[in-house]
């Protein structure tokens, strides 16, 4: 089963990214330094590049995960109130997440993979939710399959802890949700605000190149402009780790 916590590029994408960050990467370069020697050396920042890529493509697989388990709770309260047993509401769920999502969406693989597995061997669903809660990396899972496990063991209502906890997790989830929207206008800020220096040094190389030809002239010119990108690059990913949101 899938590992949410990592996401590992597929051959066709390694491929993909790294055409086009070779040629990003080198389009700065050469707007930086206007020397395609320097801008080759600047290439293997790509190799670099590809962990923040990878854990924004992890990031946005839990996300989608995390918005499908909003509704598989919503199924599971609305099943378990109307007197069903966990396995049943979690079959419910499953066909729910199938005509929403898809067969091919985690979710719904998760849940009729487990829903398969207690069919046929009637083996631990609780255990299985904790396994699904560690793999998916997302803290609203984990205290579900907690919750239900610890009544497993304890002998307690766990049809109406789930649905209880249920609605408390759905209200977590909502809040986050609007926390996410709160920090998408400061991400469209920060992009702004970084872009806008690359934006204007293309404008003047298209537009007036002598103006800057002393900043790529000499060891002096090249230092400053070496400290401009750096600048820009450390403004980028300090202002995006400032308003990241855990997941």
């Amino acid at each position: 089963m899938i590992d949410y916590r990592y996401y590992i590029l597929s051959k066709e994408e390694k491929i993909h990214y790294y055409l086009v960050a070779f040629l990003l990467i080198f389009c700065i370069g050469m707007l930086f330094y206007r020397s395609m020697l320097f801008s080759a050396l600047c290439m293997p920042a790509a190799g670099f590049c590809e962990k923040y890529w990878t854990e924004r493509k992890a990031m946005v697989r839990r996300e989608n995960l995390l918005e499908g388990f909003r509704d598989v709770l919503s199924t599971l309260s609305a099943s378990v109130s109307a007197g069903r047993q966990l396995p049943e509401a979690i079959a419910d769920a499953a066909e729910q997440a199938e005509i929403s999502y898809g067969a091919a969406a985690p979710v719904t693989l998760e849940l009729k993979h487990m829903t398969a597995l207690y069919q046929d061997s009637h083996g631990s669903l609780e255990g299985m939710l904790v396994d699904f809660g560690v793999r998916s990396g997302l803290e609203e899972i984990r205290q579900f399959a907690g919750i239900c496990q610890i009544c497993s063991r304890r002998g307690g209502d766990i049809e109406e802890v789930a649905s209880t906890s249920a609605n408390l997790i759905l209200d977590r989830i909502r809040f986050r949700r609007e926390l996410r929207m709160l920090t998408a206008q400061k991400k469209l800020d920060i992009a702004f605000l970084v872009t806008m220096p690359v934006l204007i040094l293309l404008f003047l190389n298209l537009t007036a190149p002598d103006y800057l030809d002393i900043l790529y002239a000499g060891a002096a010119g090249r230092l400053i402009m070496r400290a401009c990108l750096l600048t820009i690059v450390t403004a980028l990913l300090g202002g995006m780790q400032m308003i990241k949101v855990t997941m």
